[in-house]
């Protein structure tokens, strides 16, 4: 007995500190989050980081972050819809009819037939899930769209925070754009704001060499084989910076009075910038970032991007450079709405709380710090500056802005500068991207030599036979509302039609060719 009380004596002796110590993080209990996005590895690292503190010191809780990262927004959407599409349809085959996803469809409405209504309301009433508690980015219209659909659900916030969404700390609306969704079913956590990129070392080569200050600029001849072009089929991004361009010749269009007529003129003037703008490109790439990089490595001379991309590759490529400044970013005056950069809470969410807890941290004012503050500030990131603009108006004091790496930051003030216009743009949104690819790019050699003959015919002008057949566009804004539908009701005819457009659009730039070799 004297063995092994003397044997216990010496294992409480080792065990009793393991047992007194404090607890740590690694010592709770572990909730997993599982988060689909396009954000890179800084903005999930000091989230991640940070999170992880917040809810340990806050929930007792210790998180294990699952990041899902499939691709572009394009790539998630698609993924997001996938997925419930089948998982509703094994938990409820009966009810599995397309009209359960359809967001025009009332339940309410006894006029509608009884199988959709009755197909939209075993879906609304449902707790399927994807097993993914949070979709983070992509842009306020397709989140949008995917709350109207469904997949999206309400957080709470709204109702549990009023005092954060007020016009004083984070307004409903910010030039025309939504920032928050009223139902709680998505939240902007910083804004946004698109423009262009520059090569420093690049743009001293053209002539002129004058940077950049529009949209209009990068369909100049002097930018031919310097741009790089993203595939906006890919970039939700890019998408949005399209549709403002477009909003922007529409504004231009439309100075002397807004008429159907100065619409579809701003809507045709719009595509055929975007096409010149694609001709002048040396590169395609998938991604938003990609093309910041391209850029900065001078490949190129110009890019159109989103704003953080363009400032964090420029902090990192003067830094590897020695200090030498590589990268410049400026936002065209007039060109560019403030977008919202939403988070949203999935339908069936494995885990709502820790979820809903995640989305408050980085709506809270020490979440939104990490945004813009820089490396090592108090309450700042640890490790990547994200050169983001916070939502919050109460971040933007004179002791946050000493903090931040873009203390002149003023994205209310930009706001100002631009109106953007739903009911013009904003349900084509998803015909930008399929249009801008069957009739621009997949065609884009024959784009390309049209493009180069008009430039050596002395420009448009001097060859306006030539641009009319370059300008051509499969029908007119008028039209665009009816196409989309058609384009989203079958997808094997909608196949057919985009590869027509394909066809007659090459058809067109070699006429476009000829007729400018000709003189015409």
């Amino acid at each position: 007995m004297k063995a092994v009380a003397a044997i216990a004596a010496i294992v409480l002796l080792l065990v009793a500190p393991i047992l007194l110590r404090p607890a740590r993080d690694n010592d709770l209990q572990a909730q997993r989050l599982v988060i689909i996005t396009p954000h890179g590895e800084p903005t999930r690292y000091e989230f991640g980081r940070a999170f992880t503190r917040w809810a340990a010191r806050e929930l007792g809780t210790q998180v294990d972050f699952d990041w899902r990262t499939p691709g572009g927004t394009g790539d998630i959407t698609r993924f997001i819809e996938s997925s419930f599409k089948g998982r509703f349809a094994q938990s409820d085959p009966h009810s599995a009819d397309p009209a359960a996803f359809d967001a025009t469809v009332d339940p309410d409405d006894f006029a509608q037939p009884e199988y959709k209504r009755a197909a939209r309301r075993a879906f609304l009433a449902s707790d399927v899930g994807i097993g993914i508690d949070l979709w983070w980015g992509g842009g306020e219209f397709p989140h949008r769209k995917f709350a109207e659909r469904g997949y999206s659900v309400d957080a709470g916030l709204v109702r549990d925070e009023p005092a954060w969404f007020t016009d004083s700390v984070i307004p409903q609306e910010l030039s025309g754009e939504t920032i928050f969704d009223k139902k709680g079913r998505y939240y902007a956590t910083c804004l946004t704001t698109f423009g262009i990129c520059w090569s420093v070392d690049r743009l001293a080569l053209l002539q002129p060499a004058h940077a950049p200050t529009g949209w209009s600029d990068l369909g100049e001849p002097r930018f031919f084989d310097q741009i790089t072009m993203v595939d906006p089929t890919r970039s939700g991004a890019i998408v949005s910076a399209l549709e403002r361009l477009i909003q922007e010749r529409m504004t231009i269009a439309s100075a002397p009075g807004d008429t159907a007529e100065t619409r579809a003129q701003g809507w045709a003037t719009g595509f055929a910038l975007i096409k010149r703008i694609a001709a002048n490109a040396r590169a395609l790439t998938e991604g938003a970032s990609q093309a910041v990089r391209e850029v900065a490595r001078g490949d190129t001379a110009a890019a159109m991007c989103i704003d953080f991309h363009a400032r964090t590759e420029a902090e990192y490529s003067a830094r590897q450079s020695q200090g030498i400044e590589r990268l410049r970013f400026v936002m065209p005056v007039g060109g560019t709405s403030v977008s919202g950069d939403p988070i949203a809470l999935l339908r069936g969410a494995p885990n709502r709380t820790l979820a809903t807890a995640f989305i408050r941290f980085v709506l809270s004012q020490e979440g939104q710090r990490l945004y813009d503050y820089r490396v090592g500030e108090p309450g700042g990131p640890e490790r990547y500056a994200l050169r983001r603009l916070p939502v919050r108006r109460d971040v933007y004091t004179p002791l946050d802005r000493s903090r931040m790496s873009d203390p002149e930051g003023d994205p209310f003030l930009v706001a100002a500068s631009f109106n953007y216009r739903r009911d013009w743009t904003g349900r084509l949104y998803d015909l930008i991207g399929p249009l801008t690819k069957a009739v621009i790019l997949d065609p884009r050699d024959e784009l390309v030599s049209a493009w180069r003959a008009i430039i050596d015919a002395g420009g448009a002008e001097r060859v306006p036979e030539a641009w009319r057949e370059f300008a051509w566009m499969p029908f007119p804004y008028g039209e665009a509302q009816a196409t989309l539908t058609q384009l989203q009701k079958d997808p094997v005819s909608a196949l057919s039609l985009t590869r027509g457009w394909t066809v007659d659009a090459r058809a067109h730039y070699r006429a476009a060719e000829r007729l400018a070799r000709e003189g015409r």
